[in-house]
Protein backbone atom coordinates (compact mmCIF):
# COMPACT_ATOMS: atom_id res chain seq x y z
CA UNK A 1 0.00 0.00 0.00
CA UNK A 2 1.93 2.85 -1.47
CA UNK A 3 0.50 6.75 -1.03
CA UNK A 4 -1.28 8.11 -3.94
CA UNK A 5 -0.03 11.00 -6.16
CA UNK A 6 -0.91 11.36 -10.50
CA UNK A 7 3.09 11.89 -10.68
CA UNK A 8 3.88 8.94 -8.37
CA UNK A 9 1.66 6.51 -10.40
CA UNK A 10 2.75 7.67 -13.37
CA UNK A 11 6.45 7.66 -12.59
CA UNK A 12 5.97 3.64 -11.90
CA UNK A 13 4.06 2.79 -15.21
CA UNK A 14 6.54 4.94 -16.75
CA UNK A 15 9.42 2.90 -15.33
CA UNK A 16 8.39 -0.56 -16.36
CA UNK A 17 7.29 0.56 -19.69
CA UNK A 18 10.74 2.02 -20.23
CA UNK A 19 12.38 -1.05 -19.37
CA UNK A 20 9.84 -3.41 -21.57
CA UNK A 21 10.50 -1.17 -24.34
CA UNK A 22 13.95 -1.62 -24.25
CA UNK A 23 14.33 -5.20 -23.57
CA UNK A 24 11.16 -6.27 -26.29
CA UNK A 25 11.38 -3.29 -28.48
CA UNK A 26 7.76 -2.53 -27.72
CA UNK A 27 5.50 -2.08 -24.62
CA UNK A 28 1.91 -2.40 -23.45
CA UNK A 29 0.14 -1.01 -20.79
CA UNK A 30 -3.89 -1.62 -20.61
CA UNK A 31 -6.33 0.82 -18.63
CA UNK A 32 -9.60 1.25 -17.13
CA UNK A 33 -12.27 3.08 -17.82
CA UNK A 34 -13.49 5.55 -14.76
CA UNK A 35 -12.82 8.94 -13.20
CA UNK A 36 -9.87 7.72 -11.17
CA UNK A 37 -7.05 7.07 -13.67
CA UNK A 38 -8.02 10.36 -15.58
CA UNK A 39 -4.93 12.21 -13.70
CA UNK A 40 -2.72 9.29 -13.85
CA UNK A 41 -2.80 9.16 -17.49
CA UNK A 42 -2.33 13.47 -17.56
CA UNK A 43 0.52 13.38 -16.00
CA UNK A 44 2.05 10.05 -17.85
CA UNK A 45 1.08 11.36 -21.16
CA UNK A 46 3.19 15.03 -20.22
CA UNK A 47 6.46 12.89 -18.63
CA UNK A 48 6.27 9.80 -21.55
CA UNK A 49 9.71 10.17 -23.62
CA UNK A 50 9.56 9.80 -27.51
CA UNK A 51 11.18 6.28 -27.37
CA UNK A 52 8.38 4.52 -24.87
CA UNK A 53 5.73 6.66 -26.84
CA UNK A 54 6.82 5.15 -30.20
CA UNK A 55 6.83 1.46 -28.98
CA UNK A 56 3.81 1.74 -26.88
CA UNK A 57 0.47 -0.09 -27.39
CA UNK A 58 -2.35 1.11 -25.38
CA UNK A 59 -4.94 -1.18 -24.70
CA UNK A 60 -8.38 -1.19 -22.31
CA UNK A 61 -8.92 -4.12 -19.96
CA UNK A 62 -12.80 -3.42 -20.88
CA UNK A 63 -14.73 -1.18 -22.73
CA UNK A 64 -19.10 -0.41 -22.93
CA UNK A 65 -21.19 -1.60 -25.70
CA UNK A 66 -21.83 1.80 -27.18
CA UNK A 67 -21.77 2.89 -30.46
CA UNK A 68 -18.27 5.25 -30.99
CA UNK A 69 -18.05 8.53 -29.39
CA UNK A 70 -20.95 7.99 -27.08
CA UNK A 71 -20.56 9.44 -23.51
CA UNK A 72 -20.40 5.95 -21.79
CA UNK A 73 -17.77 4.79 -23.88
CA UNK A 74 -14.01 4.13 -21.61
CA UNK A 75 -12.08 5.18 -24.11
CA UNK A 76 -13.19 8.62 -25.08
CA UNK A 77 -12.62 9.69 -21.48
CA UNK A 78 -8.88 8.47 -20.93
CA UNK A 79 -8.08 8.82 -24.72
CA UNK A 80 -9.28 12.88 -23.41
CA UNK A 81 -7.08 12.43 -20.41
CA UNK A 82 -4.06 11.47 -22.06
CA UNK A 83 -3.95 14.11 -24.93
CA UNK A 84 -4.23 16.66 -21.89
CA UNK A 85 -0.73 15.53 -21.04
CA UNK A 86 0.47 15.17 -24.69
CA UNK A 87 0.32 13.12 -27.88
CA UNK A 88 -1.50 9.71 -28.11
CA UNK A 89 1.14 6.90 -27.66
CA UNK A 90 1.99 5.23 -31.46
CA UNK A 91 -0.47 2.55 -31.05
CA UNK A 92 -3.62 2.98 -29.74
CA UNK A 93 -6.43 0.13 -29.97
CA UNK A 94 -9.74 0.86 -28.69
CA UNK A 95 -12.17 -2.18 -28.01
CA UNK A 96 -14.76 -2.42 -30.94
CA UNK A 97 -17.38 -2.88 -28.76
CA UNK A 98 -19.90 -0.70 -30.53
CA UNK A 99 -20.18 -3.93 -33.31
CA UNK A 100 -23.44 -6.25 -33.05
CA UNK A 101 -22.01 -9.34 -32.61
CA UNK A 102 -19.85 -9.34 -29.44
CA UNK A 103 -18.21 -12.34 -29.40
CA UNK A 104 -16.75 -11.77 -32.87
CA UNK A 105 -15.54 -8.18 -31.25
CA UNK A 106 -13.94 -10.36 -28.45
CA UNK A 107 -12.12 -12.39 -30.92
CA UNK A 108 -11.23 -9.59 -32.99
CA UNK A 109 -10.04 -7.63 -29.89
CA UNK A 110 -8.12 -11.21 -28.98
CA UNK A 111 -6.04 -10.85 -31.94
CA UNK A 112 -4.83 -7.30 -31.54
CA UNK A 113 -4.07 -8.10 -27.74
CA UNK A 114 -2.08 -11.20 -29.23
CA UNK A 115 -0.48 -8.89 -31.83
CA UNK A 116 0.28 -6.03 -29.54
CA UNK A 117 2.07 -7.84 -27.16
CA UNK A 118 3.75 -10.37 -29.64
CA UNK A 119 2.40 -13.31 -27.77
CA UNK A 120 3.57 -11.84 -24.22
CA UNK A 121 1.86 -11.23 -21.00
CA UNK A 122 0.63 -7.18 -20.89
CA UNK A 123 3.52 -5.31 -19.50
CA UNK A 124 1.36 -3.14 -17.23
CA UNK A 125 -2.41 -3.06 -16.05
CA UNK A 126 -3.25 0.04 -14.18
CA UNK A 127 -7.04 -0.79 -12.63
CA UNK A 128 -9.60 1.20 -10.70
CA UNK A 129 -11.97 -0.48 -8.34
CA UNK A 130 -15.71 -0.64 -8.08
CA UNK A 131 -17.23 0.11 -4.42
CA UNK A 132 -18.42 -3.72 -4.79
CA UNK A 133 -14.91 -4.90 -5.52
CA UNK A 134 -15.02 -5.31 -9.64
CA UNK A 135 -12.26 -4.66 -11.36
CA UNK A 136 -12.68 -4.16 -15.74
CA UNK A 137 -16.11 -6.17 -16.51
CA UNK A 138 -15.15 -8.88 -14.03
CA UNK A 139 -18.29 -8.84 -10.92
CA UNK A 140 -18.79 -10.62 -8.11
CA UNK A 141 -19.49 -14.14 -8.25
CA UNK A 142 -19.92 -13.40 -12.44
CA UNK A 143 -19.63 -16.41 -14.41
CA UNK A 144 -17.09 -14.23 -16.17
CA UNK A 145 -14.71 -14.69 -13.58
CA UNK A 146 -13.60 -18.52 -14.76
CA UNK A 147 -13.69 -16.68 -18.61
CA UNK A 148 -10.64 -18.82 -20.13
CA UNK A 149 -10.98 -16.72 -23.13
CA UNK A 150 -8.34 -13.42 -22.73
CA UNK A 151 -11.05 -11.04 -24.30
CA UNK A 152 -14.76 -12.01 -23.71
CA UNK A 153 -18.70 -10.70 -24.36
CA UNK A 154 -20.40 -10.11 -21.71
CA UNK A 155 -24.65 -9.63 -22.23
CA UNK A 156 -25.70 -9.69 -18.56
CA UNK A 157 -23.84 -7.33 -16.34
CA UNK A 158 -24.72 -6.41 -12.93
CA UNK A 159 -24.16 -2.72 -14.00
CA UNK A 160 -25.77 -1.26 -16.54
CA UNK A 161 -24.95 -1.21 -19.79
CA UNK A 162 -25.40 -5.03 -19.62
CA UNK A 163 -23.54 -6.12 -22.75
CA UNK A 164 -19.76 -5.31 -22.25
CA UNK A 165 -16.30 -6.62 -23.53
CA UNK A 166 -13.68 -7.36 -21.18
CA UNK A 167 -10.19 -8.80 -20.31
CA UNK A 168 -10.36 -12.17 -18.53
CA UNK A 169 -8.82 -12.58 -15.21
CA UNK A 170 -6.18 -14.84 -16.16
CA UNK A 171 -4.65 -11.78 -18.75
CA UNK A 172 -5.13 -9.16 -16.04
CA UNK A 173 -3.04 -11.47 -13.41
CA UNK A 174 -0.38 -12.76 -16.04
CA UNK A 175 0.41 -8.86 -16.50
CA UNK A 176 4.39 -8.08 -15.40
CA UNK A 177 3.54 -5.26 -13.51
CA UNK A 178 -0.57 -4.80 -12.02
CA UNK A 179 -1.34 -1.65 -10.21
CA UNK A 180 -4.97 -0.62 -8.65
CA UNK A 181 -5.86 2.60 -7.55
CA UNK A 182 -7.91 2.90 -4.34
CA UNK A 183 -9.10 6.60 -4.23
CA UNK A 184 -11.59 7.37 -1.53
CA UNK A 185 -13.07 5.41 1.61
CA UNK A 186 -15.34 3.02 0.21
CA UNK A 187 -12.17 1.85 -2.03
CA UNK A 188 -9.95 1.68 1.06
CA UNK A 189 -12.37 -0.88 2.55
CA UNK A 190 -11.91 -3.12 -0.75
CA UNK A 191 -8.46 -3.20 -0.23
CA UNK A 192 -8.83 -3.85 3.70
CA UNK A 193 -11.36 -6.85 2.37
CA UNK A 194 -9.09 -8.08 0.24
CA UNK A 195 -6.10 -8.62 2.55
CA UNK A 196 -8.08 -11.05 3.99
CA UNK A 197 -7.59 -13.36 0.92
CA UNK A 198 -9.14 -14.13 -2.21
CA UNK A 199 -12.75 -14.54 -2.85
CA UNK A 200 -14.95 -14.60 -5.45
CA UNK A 201 -17.55 -12.31 -4.41
CA UNK A 202 -14.27 -9.39 -4.23
CA UNK A 203 -12.68 -9.97 -7.83
CA UNK A 204 -9.71 -7.70 -7.14
CA UNK A 205 -8.57 -10.23 -4.64
CA UNK A 206 -8.45 -12.82 -6.87
CA UNK A 207 -5.86 -11.04 -9.21
CA UNK A 208 -3.02 -12.27 -6.93
CA UNK A 209 -0.67 -11.49 -4.21
CA UNK A 210 2.00 -9.42 -6.49
CA UNK A 211 -0.29 -6.15 -6.64
CA UNK A 212 0.68 -2.36 -5.74
CA UNK A 213 -1.59 -0.43 -4.26
CA UNK A 214 -1.81 3.22 -4.43
CA UNK A 215 -3.97 4.89 -1.86
CA UNK A 216 -5.36 8.53 -1.27
CA UNK A 217 -5.45 9.64 2.65
CA UNK A 218 -9.28 8.70 2.40
CA UNK A 219 -8.97 5.06 1.52
CA UNK A 220 -5.56 4.73 3.56
CA UNK A 221 -7.66 5.76 6.90
CA UNK A 222 -10.21 3.29 6.29
CA UNK A 223 -7.63 0.77 5.86
CA UNK A 224 -6.07 1.89 9.47
CA UNK A 225 -9.50 1.67 10.77
CA UNK A 226 -9.54 -2.21 10.30
CA UNK A 227 -6.16 -2.58 11.95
Amino acid sequence: MLPYTPSIVAEHILTVLDQAAVEQGRCSLAIPGGRSPGAVLTELARICSPFVRERLHLLWVDERAVPLGHADRNDAATLAAWEAGGPLPAHVHAMPAELDDLDAAALAYAAVLDTATAGEDLDVVLVGIGEDGHIASLFPDHAGLDELSPVFAITDSPKPPPRRLSLSLGVLRAARSKIVLALGAAKGAVLAEARRGPSRQLPVSLLGMDLVWYCDDAATAAVRATE
